[in-house]
């Protein structure tokens, strides 16, 4: 795996987010537009709270944007989700449900705590103020450096993609969009060989414990393949993955996620489109000793 940065990349480090993440962009947007259309004649009473399910970043972004907004805000968060992520969501004041909760059951136990508790649902990817709030990411990096060619994000379940193809198709309909993903988690790599939504049969095991979604969501899927907004999705290896966090901490001195630093391993291995390429690195809440091992033992 090649090691070569070139000159003309450049990096959009989401990991400087007040949470660490790109997420609040998203999470923000939703809320404020939620509460908004609530605080309208047509919808005079706010929601009682927010709810949301995630992983870690997501997790963190809405607890913020709930506190923001004076809502009470409660996630459920698989229990074997990065400690550091979970104790951060808890900071930011909102009620954690941990105990059952997996990748596998996650959505089902959503929709009961729904029911009980009639929050209104903050989704991490499959709604359109949470994909316009994602976008703006790559409208910023376009701001500062128009003449970018090529950009690439993460996918997980799409949000931060899709939106970043909105805005960079709206900026130019030249500029090619690439989304990478683990070789384990290839569910957006199906959906876009076969022109409809594939869902693994389980979550996939990956470095990248921010993509562990086992399908991308529809809203998604009608921006990146329907309306052929993103050009392709690229896959990569458990080790380039762990080959571009080494260099996103060694060499440029950017505390990466594994999610984050998947367009960085793309790029290092050769399987992005050439030209002036921008990479949004979407997050730097890292599981230290997962890092501490990665940097010791390569």
């Amino acid at each position: 795996m090649a090691t070569d940065l070139d000159t003309h990349l450049r990096l959009k480090a989401e990991c400087f987010q007040v949470t660490g993440s790109f997420k609040p962009r998203g999470a923000f947007n939703a809320v404020l537009s939620l509460v908004d259309r609530t605080g309208s004649p047509a919808h005079p009473s706010h929601p009682a709270g927010v709810i949301a399910v995630s992983s870690g970043n997501h997790a963190q972004a809405v607890a913020l944007a709930a506190r923001t907004v004076g809502l009470p805000a409660l996630i459920l968060i698989p229990d074997d989700a990065n400690p550091a992520k979970v104790a951060a969501t808890r900071a930011l004041g909102a009620e954690v449900i941990q105990k059952g909760i997996t990748f596998a059951n996650r959505e089902q136990r959503l929709r009961e705590v729904m029911a009980e508790r009639g929050f209104s649902l903050v989704h991490p990817f499959d709604d359109w103020d949470v994909i316009h709030g994602q976008g703006t990411a790559a409208m910023e990096m376009l701001e500062d450096e128009p003449a970018i060619e090529v950009i690439a994000t993460p996918v997980g379940g799409g949000g931060l993609l899709s939106g970043s193809a909105i805005a960079a198709k709206s900026h130019s309909g030249s500029i090619k969009v690439i989304g990478v993903e683990p070789e384990t988690a290839d569910d957006a790599y199906q959906s876009w060989k076969t022109g409809s939504v594939q869902t693994l049969p389980m979550a996939p095991v990956t470095l990248a414990d921010g993509v562990r979604t086992t399908a991308i969501g529809q809203r998604n899927f009608e921006v990146m393949f329907a309306n052929r907004l993103v050009d392709e999705i690229v896959t990569v290896t458990e080790e380039e993955i762990a080959s571009a966090l080494r260099v996103g901490w060694t060499r440029l001195h950017i505390a990466l996620e594994p999610t984050g630093a998947l367009p960085l391993a793309a790029h290092l291995s050769g399987k992005l489109t050439k030209g002036r390429t921008g990479l949004v690195i979407s997050g730097g809440n890292a599981n230290l000793e997962t890092v501490a091992k990665l940097l010791t033992h390569p």
